[in-house]
């Protein structure tokens, strides 16, 4: 058999049954013509093809779980975006059978993220340090240590930078960048003065136990910020 230029084989199990009034052969054929289909999906909670919907949930899920039966064709898997921050790219494949019923035929729908994310995320960061650079903002736990102090008589914060890349293609989701806080102390633990305190900024996205962006009650993505000398 073909399969969109692909040729594979199918074999079949043929079983003679009892003869009908001792003169017709009866004939049970086994072994159905279908591929188990092994869908793995990270980023997405759902996806479709054939105009059809499937759940993707990966909590509680064995690999076996995670196989579709199709008859050989060619199919589009298409994951659903939950949200508007990730883009839906669709996989195009030929499923054909090995005739093993092994599970040769594999899809993967990983998440890519889009620039929306990637503006919330400088917003989350931006936000950060504008609440940090208020007193008594300054002292909260998460803000770099280094003007968390009561010593902070004043504080500036900068600005995020206008363009911003995930850390790596495995950690789409999260962000870093270098500002710099300009700090006035008293004479109580520092030396008094002001000075420019430069720290990282880690912008986290939050994902769920299916990595699904979590949003909040604004349909916004759940960041989680921190500070690092």
């Amino acid at each position: 058999m073909q399969v969109n230029g692909e040729r594979f084989t199918h074999e079949f199990t043929v079983t003679k049954g009892a003869s009908t009034m001792g003169v017709l052969n009866n004939w049970t054929v086994k072994d159905s013509l279908v591929a188990r289909v092994s869908v793995d999906v990270e980023g997405y909670a759902q996806f479709s093809v054939g105009g059809v919907n499937a759940d993707a949930s990966a909590v509680g899920r064995n690999e076996q779980e995670n196989d579709y039966l199709f008859y050989p064709g060619v199919y589009t898997f298409t994951p659903i975006a939950a949200s508007e921050y990730a883009d839906s790219n669709p996989e195009t494949v030929s499923v054909l059978d090995d005739g093993l019923g092994g599970r040769d035929n594999v899809v993967t729908l990983k998440a890519t993220y889009n620039t929306k994310l990637t503006a919330a995320a400088i917003e989350a960061g931006q936000w950060a340090i504008d609440t940090c650079s208020t007193i008594p903002g300054n002292q909260n736990s998460w803000c770099p240590f280094a003007i968390q102090s009561d010593a902070v008589t004043a504080v500036t914060g900068g600005s995020m930078p206008k363009a911003l890349a995930p850390v790596s293609e495995e950690q789409p989701t999260v962000f870093r960048a270098t500002v710099v806080f300009t700090a006035t102390y008293n004479n109580k633990y520092y030396m008094a003065g002001t000075q420019d305190v430069e720290a990282k900024v880690e912008i986290r996205a939050q994902l769920d136990d299916n990595q699904v962006l979590k949003l909040d009650k604004d349909g916004k993505p759940d960041f989680e910020v921190s500070f690092t000398r």
